[in-house]
């Protein structure tokens, strides 16, 4: 430390400093006011100063009087040891508890439903009535067009009837990118809507909504087509000329299932709900309606690929190709039984055939002969490929959906047994379009190796899975996939 001088003069007291090494700030005497006072000058106006009172120190009153206070930024003990800490399971609990609770807080999303904007209906939607025909035919004119969503934003139509959306989708061929913004912006309309009107807010799923919209108005299509086709095929030749309503509903059924597609795609659908209503559309047709079945199996295949993740769907579907198909085999002459049942089964079920275990591959002859008046048809041949190979495809990617079920008096099973015991050949036995191409061969190859395990699976089905009563040669197959 420097030297400290004070000396008193007539006019007050002053302060001289005798070495320049000297800080103030390290001074812990008391120091009058007007000490104070010239410290702070001499501090501002001295370029010895400026090597003792660094830039990043603020030069406050405080530091002046008390001096410069190193604290390091972390006050806890950063080299210690919690071996004289005392910590009991108490405070480990309260400890724990309170970090849980630290994360449910960062885990859980804020409900901001009530800081979000409100939208107003009247500046981005304008109801149609009937007056406004011309200014909504020019607006979905230009949706159908390339005029940018963000200007047809600022109006979008809201019609009287949420099914009405698909007519006019439909009407003036809307690309389905564009059909699938108009409906997301027709539910965000209704949205708003309701949360206006309803204080508490209820949670609505919109996708559910739309689907039953979206299959409401696809079997009111559906329902006039299949009407003009029960007309032409009662009055025989099919020379009845389709009328200017069911060609429209045929557009209309065109285009929403393409749109419908597209939806489920997005996720804009509900999936379990929607390929539900296709089943059931399917199992309503009646046997003698081949063209509704012709209409709708390209359908059927296109979402395939969903049906065979779930088993339920996958054995409601392939019970309806197996009776299409027995239907229509059973009418030909050539078929013959040439293969072994295909599980153990009563005495009163009619068997299930498969190929035979000791054969060394698949059989097709008897098919192909008993399916060539098929080939030759073009009416059949479309239903004969498309349940061929929609059951194949169900029997490969989904095959518990196959096997054998017990059918009991408190089972609530509607369909008992195995969807393959209505079939007179095998799933690897049935036609496939390329005919015996090598690929196919070995496509059949696997499809009965899954046929074989569809069969074991059965048999330890109807033993409810004892293997003390099962062969010694399939006690120790993995039966389970």
């Amino acid at each position: 430390m420097g030297e400290w001088q004070q000396s008193t003069h007539r006019g007050g007291d002053t302060t001289d400093i005798r070495h320049s090494s000297f800080n103030p700030l390290l001074l812990k005497a008391p120091v009058s006011h007007k000490a104070q006072n010239k410290y702070s000058e001499v501090a501002a106006h001295s370029t010895e100063a400026v090597l003792f009172f660094p830039s990043r120190d603020e030069l406050t009153a405080v530091n002046v009087k008390q001096g410069f206070n190193n604290q390091p930024a972390f006050s806890g003990d950063e080299h210690g040891s919690a071996r004289n800490i005392v910590i009991n399971a108490s405070k480990i609990g309260a400890y724990f508890s309170s970090i849980l609770a630290e994360k449910l807080k960062l885990n859980t999303f804020q409900d901001t439903g009530k800081k979000k904007p409100q939208v107003n209906a009247k500046d981005n939607y304008w109801l149609v009535t009937a007056r406004s025909q011309s200014a909504i035919h020019n607006w979905f004119t230009d949706l159908a067009g390339n005029k940018p969503l963000t200007i047809l934003a600022k109006k979008v139509p809201i019609l009287s009837k949420k099914e009405d959306v698909f007519a006019y989708l439909a009407k003036y061929s809307v690309p389905l990118l564009r059909a699938a913004w108009l409906i997301k912006m027709t539910c965000a309309y209704y949205a708003a809507v309701s949360e206006a009107k309803i204080k508490k807010r209820q949670a609505t799923d919109p996708n559910i909504e739309w689907t039953q919209i979206s299959t409401r108005y696809l079997r009111e299509q559906l329902a006039k087509i299949a009407e003009f086709y029960h007309v032409s095929s009662n009055q025989g030749n099919g020379s009845v000329a389709m009328p200017q309503e069911v060609e429209q509903a045929l557009k209309q059924w065109e285009y929403n299932e393409k749109l419908a597609f597209y939806l489920f795609q997005e996720g804009m659908l509900e999936r379990h709900e929607y390929l539900t209503w296709i089943l059931d559309v399917l199992e309503k047709i009646r046997p003698a309606d081949d063209e509704l079945l012709k209409l709708l199996l390209p359908l059927m295949l296109q979402y395939s690929e969903e049906f065979v993740q779930s088993a339920y769907l996958s054995r409601r579907l392939a019970y309806f190709c197996a009776r299409r198909l027995s239907l229509l085999l059973s009418d030909t002459p050539n078929l013959v039984a040439a293969h072994s049942p295909h599980m153990i089964i009563g005495p009163n079920n009619p068997p299930l055939a498969a190929p035979s275990p000791t054969a060394t591959g698949p059989v097709v002859s008897p098919v192909q002969l008993a399916c060539s008046d098929f080939f030759s048809c073009p009416q059949h041949r479309p239903l004969v490929y498309g349940l061929s190979c929609m059951l194949q495809t169900v029997t490969l990617c989904c095959p518990s959906a196959l096997v054998w079920n017990y059918s009991t008096n408190e089972s609530k099973s509607i369909n008992p047994g195995s969807p393959l015991d209505l079939l007179q050949v095998a799933p690897s036995s049935l036609p496939m379009p390329g005919g015996n191409s090598a690929f196919n061969q070995q496509v059949r190859t696997k499809i009965y190796e899954v046929e074989q395990q569809i069969k074991q699976r059965g048999c330890a089905v109807e033993v409810r899975w004892s293997f003390d009563k099962c062969q010694e040669s399939t006690a120790g197959v993995d039966l389970i996939d």
